[in-house]
């Protein structure tokens, strides 16, 4: 199973020692024998400590404190050496003291969870997904511990760690509905990760399924209060998806009447000015891009669709005039692109060669760079 939040999880390791058990040495185990090399095995350290002060650090090296640790360590890292040697070693531990682990793993994650301590918690539940990854649950309640882990970087401002977090919980959650279409829980959760990504008629979608399924009554008012508020969103996503697509009239049809309720929302305004140019209608769409300007005076996307609007209606100065304004906010190849051929175009080969070359400079595998260089016939 492929874990993507693994590396947040190495120092755990420094939490462990290890000791090497010989073959035919004391430590004997019924159903399990130590290959012939020897085995090196972890032993927390906490266990350890407290066996020193004890003056008892022989009596706390049994198989159960062992056991655990192989169990920690396989949940920090699912790609251990000997990992496959600490799985026949629990199987076989397992057999002997009546031990089940899933009960084990399951009951430590829930411990540490309980106690706010939720990378331990996190540790002992991926073990359980890593040694078990068909179970269902284990796989829905490492997503929601993964959920709380991602809280915490927020907490913190570690946007990279949250974000982290918060696509290895996704992920997994639709693992579990893939697995299952029947697990509610799954649809609940997943669409409060579609609903922050902006994936409004995804989340629209997840969240009638839940309420289809089965959810307890509270959740099911929470559904259904968040998919009220959310109804003009889920009518822009629908309305710019039609834009991509190419169908400008019908999106317009599902944009333009949230204008009136949301006069305020560039993102709105944009897309109703990609419509409108979609369409041909060059000066609706630059009334809508002027609009967002007023909100938004720096907002370098419109900036270049204005200029894209005055080079489509051979105002070739003022399009120019556009494209330098966006390329001192950002200089991107592709606006550095659109203004070389804006110059180029308007008859300056120079002043075209220079900014696209400088283009080029910033990013050489760009291939809209590559057909502008053409288009000067200079190759790379």
């Amino acid at each position: 199973m492929d874990f993507k939040i693994e590396k947040y999880l190495l120092k755990k390791a420094e939490e462990l020692a290890f000791i090497t058990i010989k073959h035919g040495g004391e430590f004997k185990l019924k159903s399990y024998e130590v290959p012939k090399g020897g085995l090196d095995v972890p032993i927390k350290n906490e266990v350890l400590v407290k066996g020193i002060k004890e003056k008892t650090a022989q009596d706390k090296l049994n198989s159960m404190s062992i056991a655990d640790a192989m169990i920690y360590i396989i949940g920090i890292d699912s790609k251990f050496k000997n990992n496959a040697e600490y799985e026949k070693f629990l199987n076989a531990l397992s057999k002997d003291i009546d031990l089940d682990l899933k009960s084990y793993m399951g009951y430590m994650s829930r411990k540490y969870f309980e106690i706010g301590e939720h990378t331990d918690s996190l540790i002992y539940i991926k073990a359980f997904i890593t040694m078990y990854p068909d179970d269902l649950d284990a796989m829905y309640n490492y997503a929601i511990v993964c959920q709380e882990i991602a809280k915490q970087y927020q907490k913190d401002m570690d946007d990279k760690a949250m974000n982290a977090f918060l696509l290895e919980a996704m992920a997994k959650l639709e693992k579990v509905i893939d697995v299952d279409e029947n697990f509610a829980l799954g649809y609940y959760h997943l669409g409060y990760h579609y609903y922050n990504q902006g994936q409004y008629l995804k989340t629209k979608l997840t969240w009638e399924e839940a309420l289809r399924l089965g959810l307890d009554a509270d959740l099911v008012a929470e559904v259904q209060e968040n998919l009220g508020k959310m109804d003009f969103k889920v009518q822009y996503e629908e309305g710019y998806t039609l834009v991509f697509q190419g169908k400008f009239k019908e999106g317009l049809e599902k944009l333009l009447p949230l204008e009136e309720e949301h006069m305020d929302w560039w993102n709105l305004l944009f897309m109703i000015a990609l419509g409108y140019k979609g369409m041909g209608e060059i000066e609706q769409a630059k009334m809508y891009l002027e609009k967002i300007l007023i909100i938004k005076p720096n907002q370098v996307d419109t900036i270049v669709e204005l200029g894209l609007c005055e080079a489509y209606k051979n105002n070739l100065d003022k399009a120019i005039e556009y494209f330098e304004q966006a390329a001192k906010i950002k200089e991107d190849p592709e606006i550095l692109c659109n203004l070389g051929m804006a110059y180029l175009n308007n008859g300056d080969i120079d002043d075209a060669t220079y900014y696209i070359e400088r283009a080029y400079e910033l990013n050489p595998q760009d291939e809209i760079t590559i057909a502008c260089l053409r288009e000067l016939g200079i190759n790379k």
